[in-house]
């Protein structure tokens, strides 16, 4: 093949037509010259140039071949392809180098298992100072046990001291939960006087003691703090349990429960700060080759023995931890199925940390990993419940007398808010401990995006949480108010049916409690998957399909649903009103989308589908009106009658506890009707819905009490009984005799 000088194609402008041209001829040139690469890479060079125009592009692409097309996309297509692999091979790389570190540091571990019998030996010859003998190691104990005897011994004296002054912060109670928080944090700092007094007693002891050996001074000192350390840490614990002070005591647990919970928690506490300072000690005393050998492998079954304790815990004290988080106010689903599920949750977080931990330590080589964990299950364990648990009744009982108040469950949002800056601090300071700087990821292309569409979506939960706090606060005082309001009308078991229901707009807050419960649901995941990036048309669009589908394919579904609002519409019945349904009679018991349910005055259930009602009758609306008939002897005066009833009316009217009851006095209408023994009188009244037959009662009884005063008696009904006697019997009998024997003559004439 002929070859051709290798011309360079350059950027040129269209408007030279001239430059244009040479520059193309020059172009086709070098494409005889270059190989296949070099031709692809020169034909992509003037396409690809970020300072040409689209214009520009189009005309320099017009201009090459369908050869040169392929060959320009195709390697196009490798180029992205290398890069994807370079992407993929850097991010296997990595992982493989972390699973290459744990297994070398895992076998590493192995070998150096044999230090750990060499520990005791390696610590007694720390303690024992250079020319002196094993009697030494002796001297150095004795030492120590006399250091914490006289630290023992001055905590126990100051207590036996002060004990007045205990015995009186016992006495004093609360009226609220700040007011027993503040005595209880009273007795905490009382009881830290303990570990301090102990600390400094011990500590004098020692300098009495000390005879200038670094190691046994590393030993004292460290023994001292781990000691002070993990009384006070069991000092938190029995702040919050107080297992030996029930009336100080800030959690509804009971004595066995609160000293279950205590121990293990504590005794997980005091294994951890003595693992702690351990690991600390033997840092300093080893020798420097096998130091950090041996701590890391002391660290390394510590933290792994402690992660298992930690899960046997959780699942020792389950039962007390769900009674006490389903304690306080009532639960909802979401602290139900904490409470049921806490330590499967739990248990997952352990083993998650104990990974991370592992992968730090053995995966990243990275250097006080256990201390991280140690910081981790403080915080965890400790610092999170006690300011999530005392954050919601100090809120909501802070100025008020007797716990739970009106205005103080007002305060339910702001406790809500209280706990979420709980967990942004919290979670804030889990990144400081594992030195994750949250500030600087979020400044990342990534971590911008990621933080961004995090907050968004943490903002809508925050404010639908909050509105449907809101919301539901609303419905529950306006039902409390009806209740209330309404206290006493309502037929209970075997009590009176027909009385008034609830108002008209507590008949329809549970639905519309429901109702807004769904559509802020809605609203919210809507808008954090539109945070998230996904694009909520889609969703809505087939939620209208399928809205429409069960539309033409449930019509008795939708039916009930829109003969249900009408009939609420109507105000045809209320929650609590005794209707009577095709038949079927009860009080109304609740009320659904579809259905309602009556209860019978007997016991029964009716559910009745809504559009099922042709014909509906309420009985407790407004009023009613009650009548009943009394017999009265024909000798008695009616007119008396009359107006002794009348009489018994009114003084049923002035009655205080039953005459409000009454919207019309009792009084008589006169004879109804007349029978073969008495004159049936009719009496009636009317009254509040309801309340009919408990004063039919009271009348009945008024009415007696009248009667009898003025001697009237009530009529019985008589029963005529003709008595027939042997005499009777054969006189009747001749008569009849004769009588046919002149019937039979009559015929016999004719």
């Amino acid at each position: 093949m002929r070859k051709q000088p290798k011309t360079r194609v350059m950027p040129s402008r269209p408007r030279t037509s001239s430059l244009l041209n040479l520059v193309l001829f020059g172009f086709f040139l070098t494409l005889t010259w270059a190989t296949p690469a070099q031709a692809n890479e020169e034909s992509a060079g003037p396409v690809l140039d970020q300072s040409l125009s689209t214009q520009e592009r189009k005309d320099l692409l017009a201009r090459l071949s369908d050869q040169q097309v392929r060959d320009l996309i195709w390697n196009l297509i490798e180029n992205e392809s290398t890069q994807t692999e370079k992407k993929d091979t850097g991010l296997t790389r990595e992982l493989d180098q972390i699973g290459t570190n744990i297994r070398n540091n895992l076998a590493s571990l192995t070998r150096q298992s044999s230090q750990l019998v060499g520990i005791p030996a390696n610590v007694m010859h720390a303690m024992t100072p250079e020319g002196q003998g094993s009697v030494r190691v002796f001297t150095v104990l004795l030492g120590l046990a006399l250091m914490i005897a006289a630290g023992w011994a001055g905590q126990r004296l100051m207590r036996i001291k002060t004990r007045g002054f205990e015995e009186t912060l016992n006495q004093v109670e609360g009226e609220n939960f700040p007011q027993r928080l503040g005595r209880r944090l009273l007795l905490f700092l009382y009881d830290l006087l303990s570990p301090a007094v102990l600390g400094i007693s011990a500590y004098i002891v020692f300098q009495i003691l000390y005879q200038g050996h670094e190691p046994n001074r590393l030993l004292a000192l460290g023994l001292i703090s781990a000691i002070v350390t993990a009384m006070i840490l069991v000092r938190v614990v029995h702040l919050v349990l107080s297992p030996n002070r029930p009336n100080a005591r800030l959690t509804p647990l009971n004595d066995q429960d609160a000293k279950k919970v205590s121990s293990s928690l504590s005794g997980i506490l005091i294994l951890g700060t003595a693992m702690f300072f351990f690991s600390g000690y033997l840092g300093q005393v080893l020798p420097p080759e096998s130091a950090v050998s041996t701590v890391g492998l002391v660290n390394f079954i510590g933290t792994i023995f402690l992660m298992v304790l930690m899960i046997v815990f959780m699942w020792r004290v389950r039962t007390p931890i769900a009674a006490l988080i389903m304690s306080g106010k009532s639960p909802g689903l979401v602290r139900k199925l904490f409470a049921n599920t806490w330590p499967v949750i739990g248990s997952a977080a352990v083993l998650l940390l104990l990974a991370l931990g592992i992968v730090s330590a053995l995966g990243l080589n990275q250097r006080g990993v256990f201390n991280d964990v140690l910081q981790t299950l403080l915080v965890i364990l400790i610092i999170t419940p006690l300011a999530l648990g005392t954050a919601g009744p100090l809120i909501r009982e802070w100025g008020f007398k007797g716990g739970s108040t009106p205005i103080a469950d007002r305060r339910a949002g702001l406790v809500k808010l209280a706990r979420i800056a709980v967990m942004i601090v919290i979670a804030l300071s889990l990144g400081n401990i594992w030195d994750i700087d949250i500030v600087a990821v979020t400044r990342s292309k990534l971590g911008e995006a990621i933080s961004q569409a995090g907050l968004q979506v943490i903002v809508t939960l925050i404010v639908a949480n909050l509105a449907w706090s809101a919301t539901k606060r609303w419905i529950e005082s306006r039902q409390q108010a009806d209740i209330s309001d309404d206290e006493g009308g309502h037929a209970e078991a075997g009590g009176d049916p027909g009385g008034q229901g609830l108002t008209r707009i507590a008949t329809i807050l549970p639905l519309l409690r429901g109702t807004l419960l769904a559509v802020i649901t809605a609203v919210a995941v809507m808008v954090s998957l539109s945070s998230l990036g996904v694009d909520t048309g889609p969703l809505i669009a087939a939620a209208s399909v399928f809205g429409l589908a069960v539309g033409f394919g449930a019509q008795t579904l939708v039916a009930d649903i829109i003969s249900g609002i009408f009939f609420l519409v109507d105000d045809a019945f209320r929650k609590g009103e005794y209707i009577d349904v095709g038949g079927n009679t009860g009080t109304v018991e609740k009320i659904s989308v579809r259905s309602m349910q009556l209860r019978h005055h007997n016991g029964p259930v009716h559910t009745i589908p809504y559009s099922t009602i042709s014909t509906l009758t309420n009985f407790s609306r407004d009023w009613v009106i009650m009548k009943f008939e009394l017999r009265i002897p024909f000798e008695e005066n009616v007119e008396k009658v009359r107006k002794l009833i009348k009489k018994v009316g009114q003084k049923l009217l002035e009655d205080p506890e039953h005459g409000p009851e009454f919207l019309e006095p009792l009084k008589s209408q006169g004879v109804n009707r007349m029978d073969d023994s008495a004159f049936v009188v009719r009496c009636k009244f009317s009254t509040k819905p309801g309340k009919q037959w408990a004063i039919r009662r009271i009348a009945y009884a008024a009415i007696q009490d009248a009667f009898a005063e003025a001697g009237i008696k009530f009529a019985p009904k008589r029963v005529v009984v003709e008595a027939v006697t042997s005499e009777a019997a054969i006189a009747g009998a001749a008569a009849q005799s004769s009588q046919d024997q002149q019937s039979s003559d009559t015929g016999a004439s004719r």
